[in-house]
């Protein structure tokens, strides 16, 4: 059922390097081979530990798992999940994509903001991501990015903006990524650009 539903996104051309399905408790007694989709991470969960088993696609039996979340890794990806400075750098050519810095508002005071970007912090950026059309608009300036929006996020040097990425594939927005080098190699890179 999962994996079907997996298999179906991934031969639909799924642009995305993972899907993540969140699942509450599903016991799978067979899992049969898809011919686009490398391998599956799944994390289980009993009372005494959080452990992750990754599995082929065709083994023969795999069941009696209680998983809480299903990781489905694409061979098809168009798209990786992290973002170059050169893809950043190119941004003002770009304004149908959206940078978000998941810094602090006191952060990018001492240090500046990379152009284009928005600020959402880290812990507002879930409910930022849920707002309506136009509150979005009115709190950052920007319009709502679309599920399929290519949305880059940054922080300083990239741990939550991987977090920020996590988070907005699991409220459903396909290409989130991570410039993963963040403001520390931004301030770099064009510090050594004006040498």
């Amino acid at each position: 059922m999962v994996f079907n539903a997996c298999a179906l996104l991934v031969r639909r051309g799924v642009s995305v390097s993972r899907l993540t399905i969140p699942v509450r408790a599903l016991v799978f007694p067979q899992i049969k081979p898809l011919s686009n989709v490398r391998s599956f991470s799944v994390w289980c969960s009993s009372i005494r530990s959080l452990k992750s088993s990754r599995i082929s696609t065709d083994p023969p039996h795999y069941c009696g798992i209680v998983p809480i979340l299903l990781r489905c890794v694409s061979s098809r990806s168009k798209m990786s999940a992290i973002a170059t400075y050169e893809e950043v750098l190119d941004l003002p050519n770009h304004p149908e994509k959206l940078l978000i810095d998941v810094r602090n508002p006191d952060e990018l005071a001492e240090t500046g903001k990379i152009p284009t970007s928005i600020n959402i912090p880290l812990p507002q950026l879930e409910e930022g991501l849920k707002l309506a059309e136009p509150e979005f608009k009115t709190r950052y300036g920007r319009e709502k990015p679309a599920n399929e929006t290519e949305i880059i996020f940054h922080c300083k040097m990239g741990g939550r903006a991987q977090k920020a990425t996590d988070l907005a594939a699991s409220l459903g927005y396909t290409n989130a990524r991570n410039y993963k080098g963040s403001w520390t190699e931004w301030a770099a890179k064009q510090q050594e650009a004006t040498k």
